[in-house]
């Protein structure tokens, strides 16, 4: 039950996996079988219902590939995920440490935070003890910077014990910075440099998204040689609608049948 993330960015190596909006354990069936090493579940935007999350999350016990939710900064819902066996949290829009010292405040039990003592049916097996040094050594805690209030209080969010990973949130930014949609703006992405370079600098992980074209994998490759350890794919529905579209303009336009 080793988080095959954390495992991985601490050997520096490369972590991969994939945004997940599709409220299906299936989902889970393919990222594993595609080699990836985590699944990010999109719980802020999407709709699932607490037992699917909780048997999506089970699947991925089953290949060892890391569950990792992107959830609102609310204790009891952070607290519930963990329950469930998450193993990596993502914050939205985190403006403020403060925001930041909340979400480690719901994410770890004392001394560093205040998480109330509970775990899940897949840990009643283990020792209080054991389990509590389980989640703090194998939870990762991401603060996704996205808005002007982020970028001002960016150097502080960063510096919040327990903060582990940091991500930019490109299209919210764009947004924030009056260029709404225009997430490769020189600004975008000159603020994009500012705090990546800032989080790697102190130590931290950066994780970053690859849009699955030749620009995004250069763009995607050029991170990782700046010493970015985690790449998330984008959402599944995308990847799908390009390769369906892609193929169904071949088979259209390419492969008529002769009348």
């Amino acid at each position: 039950m080793l988080n095959r993330v954390k495992q991985l960015y601490l050997d520096g190596k490369v972590a991969v996996g994939c945004y997940i909006t599709f409220p299906t354990p299936a989902i889970v069936d393919v990222a594993a079988n595609s080699g990836l090493d985590f699944v990010r579940l999109d719980a802020y935007h999407y709709g699932f219902n607490p037992e699917t999350l909780e048997n999506i999350i089970r699947a991925t016990y089953s290949y060892n590939v890391t569950p990792w939710l992107r959830l609102r900064n609310d204790p009891w819902l952070i607290g519930l995920v963990l329950d469930m066996g998450a193993q990596a949290l993502t914050i939205p829009n985190c403006a403020s440490a403060e925001q930041a010292r909340a979400a480690v405040a719901a994410t770890f039990y004392p001394p560093l935070g205040k998480r109330e003592m509970s775990r899940g049916f897949r840990f009643q097996g283990m020792s209080g003890a054991d389990y509590r040094e389980w989640a703090r050594t194998q939870v990762i805690l991401s603060c996704m910077i996205e808005g002007v209030d982020g970028l001002e209080n960016y150097r502080e969010i960063i510096a919040v014990e327990g903060v582990d990973v940091i991500q930019v949130g490109l299209s919210d930014l764009s947004q924030s910075l009056g260029v709404p949609g225009e997430k490769f703006d020189a600004r975008v992405l000159e603020a994009e440099k500012r705090v990546i370079f800032t989080a790697l600098e102190a130590g931290k992980q950066v994780s970053v998204v690859h849009p699955g074209t030749p620009a995004g994998e250069e763009r995607t490759l050029w991170w990782i040689e700046q010493g970015v350890r985690i790449v998330v794919m984008e959402k599944e529905g995308r990847i799908l609608t390009r390769e369906y579209r892609a193929t169904a303009k071949t088979l259209r336009n390419e492969v008529q049948p002769a009348r």
